[in-house]
């Protein structure tokens, strides 16, 4: 195949140049000699001592590495021993439609007709994507925490109610999409019982009460003077023997035309407020929180894609594991972790397994299970799968290049890059290592080391050395295990990281990068 187009990118230092050049070819198609693509795309372009990097994406489609959400229910089934209407946790997944929203499809399928929990860590999953509120997930847990102690303490101690009643208020008030700011007895912060912004964004003093809404009104339109930027006094009702809340607009209240903004029960949640550990997903604002940057609701999501699949489902947040044991009985635990995958499930057995509890590995067929895997068609419920034999295909292309080319090179099948993004917090590496595949030469576990450049250099300009002494320093140096180096990084992670970088995840039509001086270099 034909080379269309590449896009290179270099950097040349000390006489050695690194070349990262993006190869674009024709479709890749499943069943296709993936080893003869990739030599005839490369021919003439490598040379000895280069990396050869595909992209596991057009390996595993050559290899026609796809799975169907019927055909992972039917594993499932057989590897968790499911009877129908079996119940199945689903501990801390990736938030992602595109990784995840089909395994749990088939999930929820293999229950027939049964329950899927979802337990998502706070405040977000293991490669960064957010999936609550980090700042309301702390206040809130702090919240039920406080109510816990004091309604425990309340017994021995009466007056505990006129705290109570103030926690009770702010827990509904999160719950109906107002941001506590501040609460003068609980948190020592502001001058009202409480302070919060409220849904449309205005600040406001909020004053609390049993009975006298009149006085709690007063009150909270008086220290709306004293606060520069309220633009608002709420006054709200806590009834303890009815188990009912009312807010009020106080100035509207006072003038006696205004209706309550809110009147609801909390009877039925305080058993909810004393769960210190875990938020549930009717508590969260509005009943939703949307991903700040793909603005995805992942419960809404999930919620959804279970029903999909024929399940009733339930989410909830919490960073204690054992969590979803106290949610009913459960048949089997499936772990949504990627990298910390095996330390869960060791934590799950040290402390007595009560179900049988499975990784993702090892749902699917092997040698990755679903781990790793993509959405290939989304309304046809297809998964495509990591590559089978990555190795063996990677010393395959690389022979295939050395029979069209006459040059031996390094091959690694890369998937994505082990790179966190500084604006949006998320860690890219969704699969379980950057290079799924290697030729070899690079699976020795070799690392890249070395000193700091820029440290030597600073050290030796501060000495008075000129540029043409710090250069004959620099060559004639050697390695010394006392001055300060580079974090030891395998040279076989970066390659494939660098190789993601540039074929671009919006997929460029770029699945191979040829890496040129850089194990020279």
């Amino acid at each position: 195949m034909s080379t269309e187009s590449r896009r290179t990118s270099e950097v040349a230092a000390h006489g050695v140049t690194v070349q990262a050049l993006a190869v674009k070819v024709g479709l890749i198609l499943p069943n296709d000699d993936i080893a003869a693509i990739t030599a005839e795309a490369t021919r003439g372009l490598v040379q000895d001592g280069d990396i050869l990097c595909v992209t596991e994406a057009v390996v595993a489609r050559s290899q026609n590495r796809y799975l169907t959400c019927d055909e992972l229910a039917e594993d499932i089934i057989r590897k968790f021993d499911l009877s129908p209407g079996a119940t199945l946790a689903v501990l801390y997944p990736i938030a992602s439609r595109n990784r995840f929203a089909l395994v749990l499809r088939a999930i929820a399928q293999a229950t027939r007709g049964g329950r899927v929990i979802v337990a998502f860590p706070i405040p977000a999953d293991e490669v960064g994507n957010q999936v609550i509120d980090a700042e309301f997930a702390r206040v809130r847990l702090s919240l039920k925490g406080v109510y816990r102690h004091f309604a425990d303490a309340r017994g021995s101690t009466p007056h505990l109610n006129l705290l109570i009643r103030e926690v009770i208020a702010a827990l509904l008030l999160q719950s109906m999409g107002y941001t506590i700011v501040g609460m003068r007895k609980i948190f020592g912060t502001g001058i009202a019982d409480i302070t919060v912004r409220t849904p449309d964004g205005v600040l406001a003093p909020v004053e609390v009460t049993f009975t006298d809404l009149t006085k709690a009104a007063k009150q909270a339109v008086g220290l709306m003077g004293d606060i520069p930027e309220a633009r608002r006094a709420l006054a709200a009702g806590v009834d303890f023997g009815r188990g009912t809340f009312v807010l009020y607009d106080a100035v509207e209240f006072l003038a006696g035309t205004g209706e309550p903004l809110v009147r609801t029960s909390f009877g039925q949640l305080l058993d909810v407020f004393r769960d210190d550990s875990v938020i549930y997903a009717d508590e969260l604002p509005g009943g939703f929180f949307r991903h700040p940057i793909t603005g995805v609701d992942y419960r809404s999501l999930y919620l959804e894609t279970i029903a999909a699949g024929g399940a009733q489902g339930d989410v909830i947040f919490t960073n204690n594991p054992f969590k979803v044991y106290e949610l009913g009985y459960l048949d089997g635990v499936v772990i949504g972790e990627v990298h910390t995958r095996q330390m869960r499930r060791e934590m799950f057995q040290a402390f007595g397994a009560q179900v049988p509890v499975r990784t993702l590995d090892e749902l699917g067929p092997p040698p990755w299970g679903v781990i790793g895997s993509n959405v290939s068609d989304y309304e046809g419920c297809l998964l495509k799968l990591l590559p089978e034999n990555a190795d063996a295909t990677a010393e395959a292309i690389r022979a295939r290049v050395r029979e069209t080319s006459g040059v031996d090179v390094e091959v690694v099948i890369f998937g994505d890059g082990a790179y966190k993004d500084p604006d949006t917090g998320i860690y890219e590496l969704a699969d379980p290592y950057p290079a799924i595949g290697a030729t070899s030469g690079l699976k020795n576990g070799r690392l890249r080391t070395g000193k700091k450049l820029k440290l030597a250099v600073d050290t030796l300009s501060r000495k008075g050395h000129t540029r043409e002494e710090i250069e004959e320093i620099l060559r004639a140096s050697e390695a010394d295990e006392r001055e300060v180096g580079t974090t030891p990084r395998r040279i076989v992670a970066i390659a494939a990281t660098i190789a993601d970088l540039i074929a671009g995840s919006a997929d460029q039509a770029t699945p191979i990068v040829v890496l040129k001086g850089f194990l020279g270099g």
